[in-house]
């Protein structure tokens, strides 16, 4: 098929709909996230954050017979909150940034926020993202894991267990 006018105008109005559209998504993405205001029980958190954050700890710290307690059940978001009010004003909102990229990541491919999801959908997002080929998707989510880590590690519940694996004076 030749390149003709008419078609190289009709590609260019396709593209040109494509990118607008995009535009859109974005601008309707970046509303979203960008310095969303805390709810009122929390310190820098919006509720959607909070969500999220207790969404992924259950993913990682599903209940298991030796570590009953599950990620949400450990109030992570509200220790992860606490977290971001030691940090200066811009990296608090990238790590906020951090958790909204991560929480839309699987509206693509499952038409909600990781947050949610159910358990199993939860569950194979996450090992997704451990092994995705990209390095910067890994490093995004082994960067949000590290708070997610800490705050489920030194729950009450939690810590006697991790203290006896590591005898160096952990939980002290």
């Amino acid at each position: 098929m030749p390149v003709t006018r008419r078609y190289f105008m009709s590609a260019a109005g396709i593209l040109g709909s494509v990118v607008v559209a995009g535009t859109v998504g974005v601008g309707a993405g970046y509303r979203a996230w960008w310095d969303q205001p805390h709810d009122s029980a929390t310190r820098h958190l919006s509720m959607d954050e909070l969500a999220f954050v207790d969404a992924l700890a259950d993913a990682i710290f599903p209940p298991s017979p030796k570590l009953p307690l599950r990620g949400r059940q450990a109030s992570v978001g509200r220790y992860v909150d606490l977290v971001l009010d030691g940090m200066e004003p811009l990296q608090r909102k990238l790590v906020r940034l951090s958790f909204h990229a991560l929480d839309q990541w699987p509206r693509a491919s499952h038409g909600v926020p990781f947050r949610d999801l159910d358990e199993v959908a939860g569950a194979e997002v996450l090992a997704g993202w451990v092994v995705h080929p990209r390095a910067e998707v890994r490093g995004l989510l082994a960067s949000v894991y590290i708070f997610v880590g800490m705050a489920y590690s030194i729950h009450p519940k939690v810590a006697p267990i991790f203290a006896a694996q590591f005898r160096c004076g952990y939980g002290e």
